[in-house]
Order: structure tokens, then C-alpha cells, then sequence
């Protein structure tokens, strides 16, 4: 079996109809990890939404003043994950993929949407 990750900029977890479609992007595609891309929810609100969606684990980094936000769901059926590192505008998971005997790092990143902000955001990664 070959690992299935879906990540989606969802722009509002908290809208009705992106829960249903990503209830129905798990059930159609069966993916093993979902990444969830500017969820724009405190943890208040992200802990009541991300159980509903059905995956064993879960993770999550608040989102910057009313912009980002990123969450990731997994289960460990054929592969393993762990989150290894989060920060404010990105995480890290760890996945060891039992059926090809691989480990990868999968990482969703949540870019700053103003453009002053950008330059300083991407060196950061390069250090």
C-alpha cells in the first residue's frame, strides 16, 4: 500500500461545510495523514473540531493573529507518526512507512500572507 497524505488550505475550519468535505475527502481518498492549512481556530475551538473528523491522533499549531493555524491528523495503520518538531507557522511529522520500510519527514507550512513578512519568514527556514 502506498501512504496517502492529503493538505488542504481550508481558510476556516470552523465553516460547516469544510468539516463535511474533509469528512468526505477521508472517506473517498482513505488517506492516512491530513494536513489542514490556515484553520484560522484557536484551541479552544480546534479541540471540539478535530475529534469529529475521526482520525486516532492529532496536532495542531495556533494560528498568528487571524491568519494560519495548521493541523494534522494521522492514523497509525500502516505507517507511524510522531510528531517531530512544530513552530508557530509549521509541523513536522515523522512517518515511518511500514510497507516500504522508509522514513520520510512530512512537513505542512503555513507561508505569512503579507508580503514584508515573507522575506523574513523564508530565511528563517534556510538557517
Amino acid at each position: 500500500m502506498n501512504m496517502r497524505v492529503i493538505s488542504w488550505n481550508v481558510r476556516g475550519l470552523k465553516k460547516a461545510q469544510v468539516l463535511q468535505e474533509v469528512l468526505f475527502l477521508k472517506h473517498r481518498y482513505r488517506p492516512n495523514i491530513i494536513f489542514l492549512l490556515e484553520t484560522m481556530v484557536s484551541s479552544k475551538n480546534i479541540n471540539n473540531i478535530l475529534p469529529k473528523v475521526g482520525f486516532d491522533f492529532f496536532d495542531y499549531v495556533e494560528p498568528v493573529n487571524h491568519s494560519g493555524g495548521i493541523a494534522v491528523l494521522w492514523n497509525n495503520n500502516d505507517c507511524y507518526a510522531s510528531i517531530l518538531y512544530k513552530e508557530n507557522r509549521m509541523i513536522h511529522l515523522l512517518v515511518d512507512d511500514t510497507s516500504n520500510k522508509s522514513e520520510v519527514i512530512i512537513s505542512g507550512v503555513y507561508a505569512p500572507a503579507q508580503a514584508k513578512d515573507k522575506d523574513t519568514f523564508w530565511n528563517h527556514l534556510c538557517d
